[in-house]
Order: C-alpha cells, then structure tokens, then sequence
C-alpha cells in the first residue's frame, strides 16, 4: 500500500474517531435533557435533527433551490415544535393542504430552479421526517397517553427506540461480517445478510430486557415502583415488541439504501465524516419510532 494511501486511510479513522466522539457527546446531552425532562431542550434538538434530515433528503434528489430549503427545513423544524411545545394547530389538515399548495405554486413560478422531482421529495421529508421524529416526544410524554405511565418509563421507551436502531444494525454488520453466508438483499446492501439480521434481532431483545431489568432495579429505588409493574410492559412484551421494531429497523435501514442507490450517492451528506450525514444515522429511527408509538396508542388508548 503506498504512503498516500495509508495517510489517506488513517486521516479517514481519525475523521470517523471524532465523528463518532460528536454523536456520542450529542447523545449524551440529548438523553440528559430528557432526564431532566427539560422540554425546551430536547424538543430544539430534535426540531434542528429534522430540519437536517429535510435538508439532506431534499438536497439528495438533486434540489438547489435555497428557497426550497429554506421553506421546508422550517417547516420541519415548526412542526416538531408545535408538538413538543403542545402548540394547538388549528385545523392542521387544512395547514398542511395549504402548504402542499403553496410549496406547487412556487414549483411553477420558480420552474427554472425548482423541479417537480425536488418539491415532491421537499413535501414528503418535511412533513414526514418530523412526524418520525416528533414521536420522540411523544414518547417521553407517554403519560400524556395513559396516566398509569411515568416520565420515567418515557425515557426506557426512548432508549427502546434506540436499541432497537442502532444496536441491531451494529450487531447485524457484526455478526454478518463473520459468519454470514446468505445475502439477505444482495441488490441494495450486499453486506447484509441472513445470519446478521437473525443475530442481531436477538441480541437486541437480550439488551432490552436487561436494560429494562436495569432500569426497573434502579427507577424502582428511587421511588417509582410503577415501572414494569401493571399497566406498564411486561418482559415477554418487551422481546416482542424488540423483535417487531429490529426488524422494522433493517427495513427503515434498507429503504433508506435504495434511495441512494436510485440517485446515485454513497451518503446523504458528510456532516459526520466516516458516519455521513443525520439521515444516515436516524435512518432506522425514522421507522422505529412511529410504530412503537403506534404499538403503544393500540394497547394503551
């Protein structure tokens, strides 16, 4: 290997190691507002995370519009608001048809500029993108949904969420990566295969239970007894619910890969060098999160 393709390969291991240290340090704080449960601060993160995502996914079918950006991205960010900070929309149908028909009437005056192609896309991940993500909150506010819930078991539902994302895809490259014979998706992620998916489903049920095992010793003696007791999830729910959202998770992380593949790009930015950009990471979590929501309102409602 010559000199300048070693430095080039230690250069991207660096550029990765502090990545990876950014989305770590991030999540940290994410996770401690959520703790503290200081509602401005999480639902800001989350608001500025869609609005990335907008941008990103916008930007990924070949949009160059700023206008278009700039319309969506806000967009994005306001309707995370309107649900962190409980903002009462009134007719949000008739909102969203107007911004719909806005976002068109703009596509022809600017027909130079702006595709029908970038609009479509624009419309879909602003609206889309912080409906996902939104659940977040939602989560967290799980009490708000059925009072025999805690804020408490709010934040384990969280990290459910995140488990359920990213420890099954790490496990699933993992695993796959050593003993994986059969491609699952050879035409879209050829490194996925049959045995990773399968290992790294279980691995994830196992973490959760224990985190949630974790968490039920240590809420439990701080005086919230209510977590895992009636009217909260069970264990053999847990794994379940774990089993559906991995493998919603694969699909979240394949559907995402198709895209790419469809407009010809490796990531959707380089944000994160080594990681990409925020929808490559949250690709996943876009998929996760509204249905353990919705799982959630199902059972509970």
């Amino acid at each position: 290997m010559s000199k300048e393709k070693v430095k080039k390969k230690r250069g991207f291991k660096g550029e990765r190691t502090k990545s990876t240290l950014i989305i770590v340090a991030g999540l940290i704080v994410f996770l401690a507002t959520i703790i503290a449960d200081f509602t401005i601060g999480y639902t800001l993160i989350i608001a500025a995370v869609s609005a990335m995502a907008t941008y990103e996914l916008t930007k990924a079918v070949g949009a160059k519009s700023k206008l278009l950006f700039a319309v969506s991205c806000a967009v994005s960010a306001f309707l995370v608001c309107s649900v962190g900070f409980k903002i009462n929309l009134a007719f949000p149908q008739v909102l969203l048809s107007f911004y719909v028909l806005a976002m068109l009437v703009m596509t022809v005056i600017f027909n130079q500029k702006i595709k029908y192609t970038d609009t479509v896309m624009a419309v879909f991940a602003s609206i889309a993108v912080p409906y996902s993500l939104s659940c977040f909150i939602r989560l967290q506010n799980i009490k708000d949904l059925n009072p025999e819930f805690t804020r408490y078991e709010g934040f384990v539902l969280v990290a459910l969420a995140f488990t359920c994302s990213w420890v099954t895809d790490s496990f699933a490259f993992l695993v796959g990566r050593k003993i994986g014979k059969h491609k699952m998706t050879p035409n879209i992620s050829p490194k996925k295969s049959v045995e990773g998916a399968v290992f790294g489903t279980l691995i994830t049920a196992a973490v959760n239970i224990a985190l949630f095992a974790l968490f039920s010793f240590v809420f439990g003696k701080m005086g919230h007894s209510n977590l895992m007791g009636e009217g909260s999830i069970k264990y053999l729910a847990a794994i379940a619910v774990s089993v559906v959202l991995s493998i919603v998770s694969m699909f979240g992380d394949l559907a995402a890969s198709v895209l790419k593949r469809n407009v010809g790009i490796k990531d959707y930015s380089n944000l994160l060098p080594g990681h990409g950009g925020i929808v490559d990471r949250f690709d996943s979590c876009l998929f996760v999160l509204p249905v353990l929501y919705g799982i959630l309102e199902i059972i509970y409602k």
